[in-house]
């Protein structure tokens, strides 16, 4: 029953963004929260130009496991937060961005372990945020088509080990930062980031405080 309300309420948000998302800016909020497993969501905004943007935040929380979030947002200025927390495991979340101008952020922290995460953004300007803290076994793919695209990744300890960090710019003019920190005195190890760009980009690579036994991949062409 837990699940089947969850589903009606994940269809109500994303069918109401579709209906109003074209005349005016929209807000969603999904909570999991709480032991709450095996849930499916799906939210849709889109904004034209001429709004300030859409603005999703999904949070899973306090040992919710399995579940599994997609977020669709088309237009201008969009918003996208996904935060991950205390020991919420094996979820999936996807991201999905089409426009200008728009800001995805996703956070998995204290001791979230396994969960999977895409960030897909095309068009320009738009800003993806990833922070790993205190986590494990996660995988994270950020795929951004276009220029002037930023990509910020940060995996920081205490012991957040074995993570998978793909990061793939295609366009002009784009940025990407990753920094391995292990600035809560646990270590941050065995670690594994691809990066790859193509012309004209920057990309810079940070691996700090006793951090060890990480690999960096970055490639250019």
């Amino acid at each position: 029953m837990k699940n089947l309300a969850l589903l009606i309420s994940a269809a109500l948000v994303s069918t109401s963004a579709a209906a109003t998302g074209y005349y005016s800016d929209n807000k969603s909020t999904v909570k999991i929260k709480n032991n709450s497993d095996g849930n499916h969501v799906t939210v849709y905004q889109a904004s034209p130009s001429s709004y300030d943007g859409n603005t999703s935040d999904v949070l899973i929380d306090y040992d919710s496991d399995y579940n599994y979030v997609t977020v669709n947002q088309y237009g201008e200025k969009n918003t996208s937060d996904v935060d991950i927390n205390y020991n919420s495991d094996n979820n999936s979340v996807y991201v999905r961005q089409s426009g200008y101008y728009n800001n995805s952020k996703v956070g998995i922290q204290n001791y979230a372990d396994d969960n999977t995460v895409g960030v897909y953004q095309d068009g320009n300007w738009n800003y993806s945020d990833v922070n790993i803290d205190k986590g494990d076994w996660n995988n994270v793919h950020v795929d951004q088509y276009g220029d002037y695209n930023m990509s910020n990744v940060d995996i920081l300890g205490e012991n957040s080990d074995y993570n998978y960090v793909s990061v793939s710019q295609g366009g002009d003019y784009s940025k990407s930062d990753v920094l391995i920190n292990d600035y809560y005195y646990g270590p941050t190890s065995y670690n594994t980031v691809y990066v790859t760009q193509t012309n004209n980009d920057y990309s810079n690579v940070e691996i700090t405080k006793g951090s060890s036994y990480n690999t960096v991949y970055v490639t250019q062409y």
